[in-house]
């Protein structure tokens, strides 16, 4: 072999590694701006309004955490009543940040309100989404319109509509949508707050 093809097959080998590495390592640098958001201590660090109940339910398996349900039994007069509302955390104005978890409802058309909201002020980027039977990951990756002070909460409301909805596996970064590979049907495994996942299904730690 000539030294140019010795030259352009070591590159390539460099590309390759490269190129598997990359993935690796966003995912680990990446970190996650909600507290207990695998419910590995219960729904510490969640609330909920008036109207409806959050509970861990045991029935539920995920592979890492817990599954909380969110029971609906008296929805108020506006969209948001009840509300369920994460920890406080800081954003920064006209940045990109993703909101990932996993869900499904006890109906096969139900949707919920997931909104960046900014205490106070209550404004934020929202989306709908149409959950489903099926327990799937949702995201998506607005850019902030305000910033911190005051502080952001996710808020997730759920539309004057009664019935179930089950989550898990919250991720909220700085940044565009990182894929998380979890197979909704593996194995359970436990993961203690504050440790870092696997980052070969793309997950982030809690700060």
């Amino acid at each position: 072999m000539s030294r140019i093809g010795i030259i352009l097959g070591v590159l390539l080998s460099i590309a390759l590694i490269l190129a598997i590495l990359a993935p690796t390592t966003t995912a680990q640098e990446i970190k996650n701006l909600l507290k207990n958001p695998d419910f590995e201590a219960d729904t510490g660090n969640w609330t909920i309004g008036a109207g409806g109940t959050f509970l861990i339910d045991k029935k539920e398996k995920f592979p890492v955490g817990q599954v909380a349900k969110a029971q609906i039994d008296n929805p108020g007069a506006n969209d948001w009543e009840p509300e369920i509302h994460s920890n406080m955390f800081d954003v920064k104005n006209a940045t990109v940040y993703t909101c990932s978890f996993w869900a499904k409802a006890d109906a096969d058309v139900r949707p919920i309100g997931v909104k960046f909201e900014q205490l106070e002020t209550w404004t934020g980027p929202s989306q709908t989404f149409n959950l489903n039977m099926e327990m799937k990951e949702y995201n998506f990756s607005p850019t902030m319109t305000m910033g911190s002070p005051p502080q952001v909460v996710i808020h997730i409301q759920f539309n004057k509509i009664k019935g179930g909805v089950w989550l898990t596996h919250f991720r909220v970064y700085e940044g565009k949508y990182v894929k998380d590979n979890v197979d909704p049907n593996a194995k359970p495994k436990a993961v203690t707050p504050g440790e870092k996942l696997a980052s070969s299904w793309g997950s982030i730690k809690s700060r």
